[in-house]
């Protein structure tokens, strides 16, 4: 198939031209995961471990912030009386 047939039958032409570019330059997605995560000096190998990790800490930060805005809204209120 021709690209500008592979194109015309697309549904979603900016995504095919791109996809034919990056085949025409050599470029791969690789949608290869993470191999290894250590944190705090244990090594984390399993894809399931890590996304675990991953997840807790940005909930932690999520809760970190969300606390710290509450502190915030708390002592303007504190402060506008």
């Amino acid at each position: 198939m021709t690209l500008n047939k592979r194109i015309s039958k697309s549904n979603n032409k900016t995504k095919t031209t791109w996809n034919i570019i990056n085949e025409l330059l050599g470029k791969q997605q690789s949608m290869q995961g993470m191999q290894k995560l250590i944190i705090d000096g244990t090594q984390l190998t399993n894809q399931q471990d890590i996304a675990n990790a991953f997840n807790k800490y940005f909930s932690s930060v999520n809760n970190s912030v969300s606390n710290s805005d509450k502190l915030t809204s708390s002592n303007n209120q504190q402060d506008a009386t």
